[in-house]
């Protein structure tokens, strides 16, 4: 299969019977100028010089030895070398990627299945399944409740964005994902883990369905397949937009509650300008969200505070362009809208931002899979999880102003439990605060449960009730489903 992402023009489609050819911006839309070309690119890899496949022995000896230094040193590379800039292109390498919109397509010139129930659900949404009954039982009842903003739903109401009637969800986008809630993601895949879905059917359930009915227990992904997950944080040109940053003390590990942005204590500011970088300034930070949905009309009170400001060149960031504009899809402009009334109150369009606040990035050079996840931190010196950073000359971008959690399987040898290891911003917006990368994603597999069920790969399926435990293939409480080798986009994708 010929690997390119296209970004498809669109040019066709007026919302509300609107436009704005001066593409400036008004209180509730912009519209870019659609004469535009075609933005076509072809893929680009990690560049060398970041340790990715140079040592792939070395980096399985160090994880039989525990070498946590060496772990996280090649964990830091690879998330300095994922972010450099891509030839011709103001995005990092990894946008030059295919991503959950191609690889889980109908057919090669075909959209993203809409009729396919995973697809139709935010993150958030499809994580609750996962989840099922097993942890923090009330699930639905404590998350906090991100009704689609009404101007939202008035900007793209006719455009077939929502995935019903009642507006409880956008598709996905041809670059981005909804998330549900501010966060806007991108789940992006390599040229071999992209071609390896695709050629072998994998993007299908009939095809998991035949792999399971024959017996098979595990799928067995190439060992340059790369699968990442991309938080953008939007922030609008004009003004002092809030960030919610985390700190470790927040929260004690035995915390049963939610513990999400929305509940962190500290926020600080971003001035694009730059002009109050350093000072301290009023800002406003929650809109049109609610306690949860069983109280769906309580609001959370929008949040008032006087935050430290900070500039961009402390964040990977990226400036939204005529083209980048026109060459969203609907569903695109729709989830970056969504994300920034909800934050700010504020439309998002041409000229505005997008900032990188944390991002999975997780490799198959080992066969233990090499799993690191990073965020931004207003004091990214500070603790074990600014440890082992390398020296990269000549890595552009502010990449040393994030924190990095590894997690490849390594035991405490006094436990034998895993440690904690999660990204604050991805997965306390729906995980314990006790969970590790690496035990949930040993347990992805097919069929896939939606309610904790034995025998079916569930974040925390009754087999398997320890968050903490390590597991592998072997492991009793998998072995009755197939295991898709650290994949949980597969079963979340896998269209009918």
């Amino acid at each position: 299969m010929n690997f390119k992402t296209t970004v498809f023009l669109v040019s066709s489609i007026i919302f509300l019977g609107c436009s704005n050819p001066n593409n400036s911006k008004t209180e509730d839309f912009v519209e870019a100028d659609t004469n535009q070309a075609n933005i076509n690119f072809d893929y680009q890899p990690i560049p060398i010089g970041y340790g990715y496949m140079e040592n792939s022995k070395a980096l399985a000896n160090a994880v039989e030895e525990g070498n946590q230094a060496y772990i996280r040193s090649h964990g830091w590379k690879l998330w300095a070398g994922i972010m450099q800039p891509a030839d011709g292109l103001d995005w990092p390498v990894w946008y030059t990627w295919q991503n959950t919109y191609g690889a889980f397509a109908k057919g090669d010139d075909d959209i993203v299945s809409e009729d396919h129930k995973i697809n139709s659900m935010s993150l958030i949404q499809r994580n609750i399944l996962h989840a099922g009954g097993m942890i923090m039982d009330t699930l639905e009842n404590i998350l906090p409740y991100y009704p689609i903003p009404a101007k939202v739903i008035a900007m793209y109401k006719d455009s077939g964005v929502f995935t019903d009637t009642s507006y409880s969800s956008i598709h996905v986008g041809e670059r981005f994902l909804f998330n549900g809630d501010i966060m806007v993601p991108t789940e992006s895949l390599s040229e071999a883990a992209f071609d390896w879905i695709r050629n072998d059917l994998l993007y299908t359930q009939a095809k998991l369905n035949v792999l399971h009915d024959s017996g098979r227990h595990e799928l067995d992904a190439p060992q340059k397949h790369i699968v990442t997950k991309h938080m953008y944080w939007p922030v609008p040109a004009e003004g002092i937009s809030a960030l919610p940053v985390w700190h470790e003390d927040y929260y004690s590990p035995d915390f049963p509650g939610y513990a999400g942005y929305e509940k962190w204590t500290d926020i600080i500011g971003i001035d694009p300008s730059g002009n109050s970088i350093g000072d301290t300034a009023k800002i406003s930070f929650l809109y049109g969200v609610y306690r949860n949905k069983k109280e769906k009309n309580v609001p959370i009170p929008t949040k008032i505070v006087n935050a430290k400001v900070h500039g961009l060149d402390e964040f990977y960031h990226h400036k939204i362009t005529k083209n980048d504009w026109a060459n969203f899809s609907p569903e695109d402009k729709a989830i970056l809208n969504a994300a920034s009334y909800w934050a700010h109150n504020k439309p998002l369009g041409i000229g505005d931002y997008i900032v990188t606040i944390a991002m999975h990035v997780n490799t198959k050079e080992i066969p233990t899979w090499a799993l690191q996840s990073v965020w931004w931190s207003n004091s990214p010196e500070v603790g074990k999880y600014a440890a082992d950073r390398p020296e990269l000359p000549q890595a552009k971008g502010p990449w040393d102003h994030y924190l990095l959690v590894d997690s490849y399987g390594i035991p405490d040898p006094t436990t034998q439990k895993l440690p904690m290891a999660f990204n604050p911003y991805i997965e306390l917006v729906i995980h314990p605060i006790a969970t590790n990368c690496n035990n949930c994603h040993s347990r992805a597999g097919w069929p896939a449960s939606f309610t904790p069920t034995v025998g079916k790969a569930s974040y925390q399926n009754p087999d398997c009730p320890d968050l903490l435990e390590k597991l592998t293939p072997e492991s009793a409480c998998l072995a009755d489903y197939m295991l898709t080798d650290f994949q949980w986009i597969i079963p979340d994708h896998a269209i009918k």
